[in-house]
């Protein structure tokens, strides 16, 4: 059990649940009315119905010679990834140390103390999303249509109070109300009258996903009335899954499921399961389908209204796969967390022998973290553009957003070259936030590279950090 525990609590060193709605190049406070090409994917696939136009930076005058970029049906790109991942229990400096691993940290009792309280109805959210290839062409008559091949990771680790002072105070957790020695000559703190994980953990969600996401989208311009155009979409992916894990307790009852590939090592101590797959390569244990729909409504060249579904699904795992019984609480020797370490510090709530009872399952059947997002830009100028986004929870499925996000802002282009968008946000159990985009356009709109953050206002203040970054260096548009 130990290493089911370790390998759940060293998670986010891989990676916030936003970076699959946020993350692409060249994008701040706004993305589902505005983005297009393969970069709609996993937005708002209605877009793909633009049809391409000349890009005209400064009009021609009796004077002198505009500035325009000419028209580019085709894009693709290879290796472009977003990483996000925040925390309303720590602070920027120790949210970075849990993320690498490399504190050497010693906490004092009252630094125990203090972290367990922070950490009460609070904790850790992460995600990772890696567009491997992306290639969409767009035409003059038919529509758009695009293929994307991304890696996601996601996950949301959060306590009540019982989970937190578990962790960081040990056996001097007022639970454990008797001390005794164990055969070892070790101090164990134990319970007079031990209560059961569900009657103890409300409250607590430790959830994540990781899977490859094949797609095929398409985008149409459906309806034309005077100035207004009517777009609809769709994306259908095959979905490969490679680990899973939902563990929350709802009205009184534990629900644990976990499947992950043979790679992972994770050893159930004695429990078997009818899935069992042998070996230590990385494979799927879990397929499925998704679909994404969308719409968009434009208004001569100036407004633009979108709204899109995001993520209906499921994926059925199938190797590897357990559940966990709801058992008794109780034996730690453990004196809690010394530090943010996370990868070094799991094993010393592990306590003495299995906490969670393992059985195996032939299969387990879970929706994918459905979302629903609107959003609205207004193109002032060449130079000028304003819009926001919104993005609601469709369900609390392992590697959903905890509760809406929504973000205004804009897009300022100073030169034909240099694309610079931010805004402010709030929501996703991540406080406030400030994005900041950075888009350069390079040899005539051939060739875009560039770098976002979700949250500047984390390098000045250290309050409920977000740590993200969104990269691209090989954006090509033919």
């Amino acid at each position: 059990m130990k290493y089911v525990l370790l390998f759940v609590l060293a998670i986010p060193c891989l990676a916030q649940t936003d970076a699959s709605d946020w993350g692409r190049i060249g994008f701040g406070a706004f993305i589902t009315s505005t983005a297009t090409d393969y970069q709609c994917v996993g937005i708002n696939p209605a877009n793909l119905g633009f049809v391409p136009t000349e890009d005209i930076y400064r009009l021609a005058t009796p004077v002198s010679t505009g500035i325009s970029r000419s028209k580019r049906n085709w894009s693709f790109t290879v290796g472009e990834a977003s990483v996000s991942a925040s925390s309303d229990a720590l602070r920027r400096g120790e949210l970075w140390d849990a993320l690498t691993q490399k504190t050497a940290a010693n906490f004092t009792t009252d630094e125990k103390r203090a972290a367990a309280q922070a950490f009460i109805d609070n904790g850790l959210r992460f995600s990772v999303d890696v567009m491997a290839v992306g290639a969409a062409y767009q035409s003059e008559h038919w529509g758009g249509v695009a293929i994307s091949v991304r890696e996601r990771v996601a996950g949301t680790f959060t306590f009540n109070e019982a989970a937190s002072r578990l962790i960081f105070e040990g056996r001097h957790y007022s639970y454990f109300d008797s001390l005794a020695l164990d055969y070892k000559g070790d101090t164990v703190g134990y319970a007079k009258k031990p209560l059961y994980f569900s009657e103890l953990f409300g409250g607590t969600r430790l959830q994540m996903i990781w899977f490859r996401d094949v797609g095929l989208s398409y985008g149409l311009n459906v309806a034309e009335v005077g100035d207004v155009h009517v777009y609809l979409g769709a994306s259908a992916r095959y979905l490969m899954g490679y680990a899973y894990l939902n563990a929350y307790t709802e009205n009184s009852t534990l629900r644990a499921t976990s499947a992950l590939s043979p790679f992972f090592g994770i050893n159930y101590g004695k429990a078997t399961t009818p899935s069992f797959i042998p070996g230590n390569a990385f494979e799927p244990v879990g397929t499925g389908w998704g679909l994404d729909l969308g719409a968009t409504l434009t208004i001569g060249d100036a407004i633009t209204i979108s709204g899109s579904v995001i993520d209906l699904g499921a994926i059925t795992w199938s190797g590897n796969v357990f559940t966990a019984q709801d058992t008794i609480l109780n034996g730690l020797t453990s004196t809690g967390f010394n530090s943010y370490n996370l990868f070094k510090e799991a094993p010393k709530i592990t306590g003495q022998g299995n906490f969670f009872k393992w059985e195996g399952l032939q299969g387990s059947k879970a929706a994918l973290p459905s979302r629903v997002r609107i959003g609205s830009s207004y193109r002032y100028s060449s130079i000028w553009r304003f819009g926001f986004d919104a993005v609601f929870p469709f369900n609390q499925e392992a590697g959903a957003l905890g509760e809406p996000v929504v973000a205004a802002g804009f897009d300022v282009r100073p030169y034909p070259w240099l694309r610079i968008s931010s805004g402010f946000g709030g929501g996703g159990n991540a406080g406030y936030f400030v994005p900041l985009s950075v888009n350069f356009s390079l040899f005539n709109g051939i060739w875009e590279l560039g770098l976002s953050s979700r949250d500047i206002a984390t390098f000045v203040f250290d309050k409920s950090p977000v740590l993200s970054v969104t990269i691209g260096i090989a954006r090509i548009r033919l």
